[in-house]
């Protein structure tokens, strides 16, 4: 009879821990940035709330799409360029709020087989430095484009094509100022002769 009284009692006890768990990390707002069919990249962002009292990090996160990769980035200015940095983890500060949005902390889906059009739903899967895993409902939907302090667009997939667009943009100058030096001086050259 005790048994019969026990196996509830633990039952309970498991439930109510797993629900107190659902709680510990709550996230909301989950959404991928719509992007042309050829993007080589996808941004993944949300609201992240740590209820606990210690800090917890996202470690690593998969999703429902084949993708060649998922990786956790951060953008940061890195010598006068913006740039979507890899990093292995996102923190999440203890009872607080940490915003994965377009030019911070998000998730990206690097290499898509197939780009999701907007309005179409996919799941991602964030794993955390316990252990622990949410999945997630994302919505594929439009975002606003973030400024550079120079005023060039910036997004994933589009006018940074994965946050490389300033460098490429200084390589061409480069080329062509080069490109120019060398048939000014092949002028002057030919001009010796």
């Amino acid at each position: 009879m005790k048994n019969f009284l026990y196996v509830p009692a633990v039952l309970a006890l498991v439930l109510t821990t797993f629900a107190a768990q659902a709680h510990d990390i709550e996230i909301s707002d989950a959404w991928v940035r719509a992007a042309p069919p050829n993007a080589p990249a996808l941004g993944a962002f949300m609201e992240i709330k740590n209820n606990t009292d210690v800090e917890r990090s996202i470690v690593a996160a998969r999703t429902s799409i084949d993708v060649e990769r998922v990786e956790l980035h951060r953008t940061m200015m890195h010598e006068g360029v913006m740039q979507m940095v890899p990093h292995d983890r996102i923190p999440l500060a203890a009872g607080t709020e940490t915003k994965l949005k377009p030019g911070s902390w998000h998730v990206m889906l690097i290499g898509p087989d197939a780009v999701p059009t907007e309005g179409e739903t996919l799941t991602l899967t964030l794993v955390f430095d316990d252990g622990s895993e949410q999945t997630i409902e994302a919505q594929v939907r439009k975002g606003k484009k973030m400024m550079h302090g120079n005023g060039h667009e910036m997004g994933h997939g589009q006018k940074m094509g994965h946050g490389q667009q300033h460098d490429c943009e200084q390589r061409q100058k480069h080329k062509q100022m080069q490109a120019h030096k060398r048939k000014h001086d092949c002028k002057h050259k030919a001009m010796a002769n």
